[in-house]
């Protein structure tokens, strides 16, 4: 749970920034990769600032399921990933939008995926941002 902690942390310190008078505290959304996805839904389940989630092929069994998150979640996975099994099983019954990236693995969602493919890195990385991307604009 540390990294869902240190996601409020910073959450809590938004304000604080030199140039947080341009910002729109309202549409916050949270993204991250495997760990990091993991956090983002549980930092969100505990801030109501946090109006949007994608979870990029992070497990959601670590700890007890999120239950109570009610923001818009996007539950983001690739077709080659050795723990696709344990990623669905622990997805079950959350609301969310699942969605599939084909012909990629686990790294896709990184930069480390352009060197290790499957497939073809400029399509897989233009798939995840115009995934993310459309998410992130019809929800914040």
């Amino acid at each position: 749970m540390g990294r869902s902690t240190d996601l409020q942390l910073v959450l809590g310190r938004l304000s604080d920034l030199p140039l947080a008078r341009f910002m729109d505290s309202r549409r916050i959304g949270l993204y991250g990769h495997s760990a990091g996805g993991t956090a983002t839904v549980y930092a969100a389940r505990d801030d109501r600032r946090v109006g949007a989630v994608v979870n990029l092929e992070g497990y959601l069994d670590l700890y007890p399921k999120p239950a109570g998150l009610d923001q818009p979640l996007l539950l983001f996975r690739t077709d080659g990933f050795d723990g696709a099994t344990r990623v669905e099983s622990s997805w079950a019954g959350l609301p969310g939008r699942r969605v599939l990236l084909p012909d990629a693995n686990h790294w896709a969602f990184t930069d480390y995926g352009s060197l290790v493919g499957p497939g073809d890195p400029a399509v897989t990385l233009a798939a995840v941002r115009r995934r993310v991307g459309t998410f992130f604009a019809r929800h914040l």
